[in-house]
């Protein structure tokens, strides 16, 4: 009864906050065993958790689409600094694999972790590769993860050129981290061994080695500092303008580079670091401005959503967005 009188008093969308709130700190104490300052946070995952919260930045919807940050990047850098596009759609059945340059890689472009590298030799069970791209184009990214910027984006399958070499290893990642605009660290993926096995090694953006581990071991060896470097971080700081936090990922081929993923929802912020400290190290770096005043506005007056910029509009206008086919890019 108690209860019932309760969720009278509060209206459905602050009800729906509330919901919200408990399950981003159920699946923060589930992955890391404590329970999370939301609205007190100091560490990088507790403030991973306000932004998946309480910031709608619209921007999130463009960068969490793969496909629609890629128009995003292009617009800003030019042509010729991402992977280039071989085919977009929403069709299994559509996507061209007989005719597709090898290698190639095959991805959706509304979620982590769905991805296929096909290279030269590589003999496929189509059949099987559709049933995997349906299986993905089923999933709610933003609704799984509590991640707003992904949650209303169209959901495609995009198939990019492989970044790597000639024998299937992809390019060295690197992953720097910006705040308010300026690079802080970066994270190197090295892929080694014959199980093709990815490791990490952190630096600060001046490349000073620190030792800290995630979910993947650290690399043991020494990297040298990537001769790319200084415009890579240009280059994330470009794009990282006027955000207090972003991630711009890269392949670095060495002599030149091309921009991977633009990621707003690091980790998800469900990372355990070793050392603890390197949370906070991270979280330091991180200035929320005005969150106390953020977090309770958008809890009086927000729905926790971001729609997409076009969605956006044509919801403001209260005119339905056009559906149009998407089609192979050469």
């Amino acid at each position: 009864m108690e209860l019932r009188r309760i969720e009278r008093a509060f209206p459905r969308r602050i009800r729906e906050w509330l919901a919200a709130i408990d399950r981003v700190r159920a699946m923060y104490r589930a992955h890391s065993g404590r329970e999370p300052s939301i609205f007190r946070p100091g560490r990088f995952s507790e403030k991973m958790q306000w932004r998946k919260l309480f910031d709608l930045n619209p921007l999130f919807a463009v960068f969490c689409d793969k496909y629609e940050s890629h128009r995003y990047v292009e617009e800003r850098l030019g042509p010729d600094m991402q992977a280039k596009i071989y085919f977009i759609g929403d069709d299994p059945e559509a996507v061209p694999f007989d005719t597709l340059p090898r290698p190639f890689v095959l991805k959706s472009t509304h979620a982590c972790e769905h991805v296929v590298v096909v290279k030269p030799g590589d003999v496929i069970d189509q059949a099987a590769l559709r049933g995997k791209m349906r299986e993905w184009l089923s999933v709610n990214h933003g609704s799984k993860m509590m991640e707003p910027g992904y949650e209303n984006i169209r959901r495609r399958l995009i198939v990019e050129a492989f970044l790597g070499d000639p024998d299937g290893t992809p390019f060295q990642e690197r992953k720097i981290f910006c705040f308010d605009g300026k690079a802080r660290f970066v994270e190197s993926v090295v892929v080694t061994g014959p199980e093709r096995e990815r490791r990490t090694q952190f630096h600060t953006a001046d490349w000073t080695r620190l030792y800290w581990k995630t979910s993947r071991d650290p690399y043991a060896g020494v990297l040298d500092r990537p001769p790319r470097l200084a415009d890579m971080i240009a280059t994330a700081e470009g794009l990282a303008t006027g955000l207090d936090y972003l991630r711009v990922d890269f392949y670095d081929g060495g002599d030149r580079f091309w921009v991977g993923e633009v990621t707003p929802y690091s980790w998800s912020g469900l990372v355990n670091f070793t050392p603890d400290e390197a949370d906070t190290v991270l979280g330091c770096a991180w200035r929320l401005r005005a969150k106390h005043y953020r977090a309770a506005f958008a809890i009086l007056f927000r729905h926790r959503r971001i729609l997409p910029p076009a969605r956006a509009e044509a919801s403001a206008r209260a005119v339905p967005t056009p559906v149009t086919t998407a089609v192979a890019a050469n």
